[in-house]
């Protein structure tokens, strides 16, 4: 089975990653990603004030890997 595009960017994401989630095209989050779980369907993410946050792929968010100079 082909893993769909959403699915693929969240399983390739590494501690440390930057990453905005939106919803309905708004920025909802941004921060740095702590930890995922093994299957990459659950995220934790670390704001700029050191907040963190759990995120899971069935959350209706969109997740945005920025580019590095975006960073």
């Amino acid at each position: 089975m082909r893993q769909s595009r959403r699915a693929a960017t969240w399983t390739a994401l590494q501690r440390g990653d930057v990453v905005n989630l939106n919803r309905n095209g708004v920025e909802c989050h941004r921060g740095f990603v702590d930890d995922r779980t093994e299957d990459g369907r659950t995220i934790w993410v670390i704001d700029k004030i050191g907040h963190r946050r759990m995120f899971h792929i069935e959350d209706d968010y969109d997740l945005m890997v920025p580019s590095a100079g975006a960073a």
